[in-house]
């Protein structure tokens, strides 16, 4: 009898059992092409499927198709999430900052 292919086997089968991770972690790796080397094989550790490039919330991440899937272990995922959420973070506050300067311009003409 056959397992029932999950998503992770999918993503496995279709970009092979190792991390894609190709540093959006913040580290260097030392695999072929500056790749992660954890693999499903031997004593690494486990993988999972996750958006080719992280999004800042959990519901664009679990929104995204399957095709757009790659392996991710879980330690470069951790922090390639972690990191576009700074970015996001970071992103945000200036925007925020970009539209109040016009609420403190004490040299604008008012009209009262």
């Amino acid at each position: 009898m056959s397992r029932p292919s999950t998503i992770l086997t999918t993503v496995l089968e279709a970009h092979g059992g190792y991390c894609t991770c190709g540093g959006a972690c913040g580290r260097q790796h030392t695999g072929e092409g500056g790749r992660c080397s954890a693999e499903t094989s031997g004593k690494n550790k486990p993988l999972l499927a996750a958006p080719r490039t992280p999004h800042a919330t959990d519901a664009q991440n679990a929104a995204t198709p399957v095709e757009n899937l790659r392996p991710w272990c879980w330690p470069c995922w951790r922090d390639a999430l972690g990191a576009e959420r700074v970015r996001t973070d970071e992103q945000r506050s200036m925007e925020l900052a970009q539209m109040q300067i016009g609420l403190f311009d004490l040299a604008a003409d008012t009209a009262v």
